[in-house]
């Protein structure tokens, strides 16, 4: 029988109540043979009492000292105490038992004794907790209940009602006793920092681009899930893996807030997976220590084992970039504008690109953020092959290369022929279909289509003075070429 994380006492007696465990019932309370759920490192051994059972009236007191009641009419009752205390005088808090009912000390106990005076014997006194649980007896009666009615018995100066208050949750445990009249009571309840036993990891991005951070969250809860402060949790990352630790190292100490939280950020540097692991600083299995290191049924039988060693891991990844167009091999005419466009992973949104000719800038834009790029209307310049250097730059990437052609556009040479003007034209890169025009002082003489992609063209005018310059309309503008010729 196991009780798991966060339940109390109560859910694994009842447990073993519905498995046949439990014995018959005792004044409405059942009374479980399966009291090593109360024991804990020698603390409430099995078969042992917590006290010696309460004598009878007429073995230490006259029967006059305490009247007689019957088992319907509540007493009067007074004098609410705990653990022999005044309840209004309790300054000492209720420790949570990860040490089993009987462990602690007396100023933090992890279970208390409430009684009350009552006006005779034999008569139903009702507990009521809120935020705790109680039982009749620490030995024969382990299941919790928030409500309980007990008998008032005869001691050995006065009549008195007794149960045990214990919780599993911190916070405050408010106790109200009713008998003909009534009284009240808060505890607080807490944990302790050797209660840590359970640690979670969690990471704020499962995947980065490298060169970004991101943090390590953990988190402590004792058996019962309550967050533990000032708990130390040792983390780690690989010596030689794609990050660090904030401080540069690859291990780092964190204690929780009182949330039982704690964080640190991990800074990537490199692509790749990154492992990320936590566990308990000092992990041990000790009262005076902590729990990390329990097993099943330690300290107290029924608890789950401790949580161990946890992990996670964060996809690093690398920065690259690619230019998508022009495509390889793309030949374009000196003057004929075109589009580059990229795309990029592991590049910060809002990083630079920079479009470069040789040393000359041609344009900036910025990594959209689904990591594309681009940049409209390029001008192709004079320079004759790819050996001019077209070349994209994204962030602090290698510089990558565009694979293009550029080829000139331009009036070559003419000469006076008997036909008039003859020009000898470098076509450029204009396929085929497309119309050259030769013009004379910006209006057009002439004009030729373009045949053999890449060859010379052969155009023809009127021999008279003016300037002349060949020009192709395309759905972009008027490509001009390079040179305006002269002529006398």
């Amino acid at each position: 029988m196991r009780l798991p994380r966060g339940a109390t006492y109560d859910v694994a007696v009842k447990r073993a109540w519905h498995s046949g465990v439990a014995g018959p019932i005792r004044q409405g309370a059942l009374l479980v043979a399966g009291v090593a759920l109360l024991s804990g490192c020698g603390l409430l051994p099995f078969g042992s009492s917590s006290s010696s059972p309460s004598p009878s009236p007429t073995e230490t007191m006259p029967s006059s000292a305490c009247a007689t009641g019957d088992s319907v009419t509540p007493p009067d009752i007074s004098d609410l105490t705990a653990n022999g205390v005044p309840a209004e005088q309790v300054t000492t808090p209720l420790v949570v038992p990860y040490l089993g009912l009987e462990g602690g000390t007396p100023e933090r106990p992890m279970s208390m004794r409430l009684e009350v005076v009552a006006s005779a014997s034999g008569a139903p006194v009702r507990f009521r907790a809120t935020g705790g649980l109680l039982l009749e007896s620490l030995v024969d009666d382990p299941l919790g209940e928030p409500e309980v009615t007990v008998f008032s018995e005869a001691g050995p100066e006065k009549c008195i009602a007794s149960v045990y208050l214990f919780s599993t949750t911190i916070g405050a445990v408010n106790i109200y006793v009713e008998g003909l009249n009534s009284t009240t009571a808060v505890f607080p309840v807490v944990t302790a920092r050797e209660a840590a036993r359970d640690v979670s990891l969690s990471v704020t991005e499962t995947t980065v681009d490298s060169g970004e951070s991101f943090e390590a969250v953990v988190g402590v809860t004792d058996v019962f899930g309550n967050p533990i402060e000032n708990a130390g949790v040792d983390l780690s990352v690989p010596p030689r893996g794609p990050g660090r630790f904030i401080t540069g190292a690859n291990t780092f100490t964190v204690l929780t807030d009182p949330k039982g939280r704690a964080s640190v950020e991990i800074q990537t540097r490199s692509g790749g997976t990154l492992n990320v692991t936590a566990k308990g600083d000092l992990a041990a299995c000790g009262p005076l220590e902590n729990q990390y290191d329990c097993l099943a049924d330690r300290p107290i039988p029924g608890f789950e084992p401790a949580s161990g060693t946890q992990k996670a891991k964060v996809r690093v990844v690398e920065p690259k970039a690619t230019v998508t167009s022009p495509a390889p091999g793309t030949a374009y005419s000196t003057g004929e504008k075109f589009d580059v466009s990229g795309a990029s992973t592991g590049v910060r949104e809002g990083t630079t690109v920079a479009l470069l000719a040789g040393d000359a800038p041609l344009g900036a834009s910025t990594v959209k953020a689904d990591g594309s790029f681009s940049f409209r209307d390029v001008v192709a310049t004079k320079g004759g092959t790819g050996d001019l250097g077209y070349v994209v730059k994204v962030g602090d990437l290698k510089p990558i290369s565009l694979d293009i052609t550029v080829k000139d556009f331009t009036i070559v040479s003419y000469k006076r022929v008997d036909a008039g003007l003859r020009f000898r034209v470098a076509a450029g890169a204009w396929k085929s279909g497309t119309i050259i025009e030769l013009t004379r002082d910006g209006a057009p003489v002439s004009k030729i289509e373009v045949t053999s992609p890449g060859s010379e063209v052969i155009l023809f005018a009127p021999d008279q003075p003016g300037f002349y310059q060949v020009q192709v309309s395309t759905s972009r503008g008027i490509v001009y070429g390079l040179e305006v010729q002269p002529v006398l």
